[in-house]
C-alpha cells in the first residue's frame, strides 16, 4: 500500500487525508500539536516539531512514498525546502511557485507580466477591496465604501477595486512540462468572504486557458489553485495558491472521478496528462452547516479550524457527513449524484440525519 506523510493537521490536511483514503493510500500525520484537528482521519500520528527534530521526519521519509506540507507556516515550508535533499522520498510541493503565490503583491506582478486580467490596484473610486499581502483566501479581507476608511490603513495591505460576481476556482496539477487543468467550481462565500459551500460549474474555456497559462509560465511541478471573479466585466484573477487547497478537490473528485492526491503523485513520477475538458457529469455539493435558532445554517470553513476534532459521522451511497466538535458543532455535508436531482435527494437525506441527531424538527438551510 502506498503511504503519504502530511505536515499539518487542519483543513488542508483533512482534504488530503480524505482523498488519500479514497485512493487506498495510508496516511501518516506529523503535527507539533498534541491534539490535531484531523487525528481521527489518519492511520498514524507522530507529534513533534520537524524544525526541532528533523531526524524524526527523515526516519518517516524512509517508510512513506511522499510528503505533503498542508500548512501555511512559512518557517515550516522554508525548513522543508532546506532539508528536502536529506529525505528518502519526494516532497510533493512546488517551493518556487509557492514563493510567488504566498505573496499577493508578488502574485499580481506575475499576473501583469503575462497579461492575466486582475482587479485594478489602488483605485481612486470606492468601494475598495482590502486584503493582507500574505494570507490565504478570505483571512483579513474587507470592503471599504469610502475614502475616509483608508485613513490609518496598514501600508502593507493591498487596496484593489471591488468587483462583484461569482467566485470561481480551478485546480491545476503540473509535472513541470505538462499541466492538467481539472474541474471548474463555484466558491460560495459569506459576508466575511469565508467559504461555506462549493458547487460545480460548467465548462469554462477562458478560465481554463488562463489557469493553464499561469501554471505553464511557472513551470509548475505540483498543485495550484486559481481563484477568480466571474464578473460582468469579464474574468479577473484574484489569486493563486501553490499548495493543496481545501473543499474544492472533494467536489472535483465526486464530479469527475479525478483524485488530486493520486494526480499529484503522478506529477512527481510518470507525469500528468493534460485535459481539454474535465471528464464526468456528476453533480456534488460540499457545504458546512451549524445549528442555530432551531435550524441548520451555513457557516464558513475557518470556524472548523477552531475545533478540536473533525471526523466521520455518516457514510452512505451519495452522501458523507463529517462532524467538527468544538465551541460549535459544525457538520460538513457532501452530497452527490449522477444528476442534480439525485444529488438533491441525497442532500435531503443528509439534512434529515443531522436534524434527527440534533433533535431539530425543521430541515432548515
Amino acid at each position: 500500500m502506498k503511504s503519504i506523510a502530511l505536515i499539518g493537521g487542519k483543513l488542508q490536511g483533512f482534504e488530503v487525508a480524505y482523498l488519500a483514503k479514497k485512493a487506498g493510500i495510508n496516511v501518516v500525520l506529523v503535527d507539533r500539536n498534541k491534539n490535531p484537528l484531523i487525528k481521527n482521519m489518519v492511520d498514524d500520528f507522530h507529534c513533534f516539531d520537524i524544525i526541532e527534530q528533523p531526524e524524526n521526519l527523515i526516519d518517516i521519509s524512509r517508510i512513506v512514498d511522499g510528503i505533503i506540507p498542508v500548512n501555511e507556516n512559512l518557517e515550516t515550508i522554508e525548513f522543508l525546502k532546506s532539508i528536502r535533499d536529506k529525505l528518502e522520498c519526494p516532497i510533493l510541493f512546488d517551493f518556487d511557485a509557492y514563493q510567488i503565490s504566498m505573496d499577493k503583491k508578488r502574485s499580481k506582478e506575475y499576473f501583469k507580466s503575462i497579461d492575466v486580467p486582475t482587479p485594478l490596484d489602488n483605485p481612486t473610486v470606492p468601494p475598495f477591496f482590502i486584503k493582507p499581502p500574505c494570507q490565504s483566501s478570505s483571512v483579513g479581507t474587507s470592503i471599504i465604501y469610502n475614502k475616509e476608511g483608508l485613513e490609518g490603513l496598514d501600508p502593507s495591505m493591498l487596496v484593489e477595486e471591488y468587483i462583484s460576481g461569482n467566485v470561481i476556482s480551478l485546480e491545476v496539477v503540473g509535472d513541470g512540462s505538462n499541466f492538467a487543468v481539472i474541474k471548474e467550481t463555484k466558491v460560495h462565500v459569506d459576508d466575511t468572504y469565508d467559504c461555506h459551500m462549493v458547487t460545480p460549474i460548467g465548462h469554462y474555456p477562458a478560465f481554463r486557458d488562463i489557469s493553464y497559462k499561469l501554471a505553464k509560465n511557472l513551470k509548475l511541478r505540483g498543485i495550484m489553485d486559481v481563484e477568480a471573479i466571474d464578473s460582468l466585466r469579464g474574468l479577473k484573477v484574484l489569486e493563486i495558491d501553490a499548495r493543496f487547497p481545501s473543499q474544492t478537490p472533494t467536489v472535483v473528485y465526486h464530479c469527475t472521478g479525478i483524485n488530486l492526491v493520486e494526480l499529484l503523485f503522478q506529477a512527481f513520477s510518470g507525469g500528468v496528462q493534460e485535459l481539454a475538458v474535465a471528464p464526468g457529469n456528476n453533480y456534488c455539493i460540499f457545504e458546512h452547516l451549524t445549528p442555530q435558532g432551531g435550524k441548520l445554517v451555513p457557516i464558513g470553513e475557518h470556524m472548523i479550524s477552531q475545533g478540536n476534532d473533525y471526523s466521520e459521522f455518516h457514510i452512505s451511497d451519495g452522501l458523507e457527513i463529517f462532524e467538527c466538535r468544538g465551541k460549535k458543532n459544525i457538520f460538513t455535508l457532501i452530497s452527490w449524484g449522477s444528476s442534480k436531482d439525485e444529488m438533491v435527494v441525497n442532500r435531503q437525506k443528509g439534512m434529515k440525519i443531522i436534524n434527527e441527531y440534533l433533535g431539530i424538527d425543521k430541515q432548515g438551510a
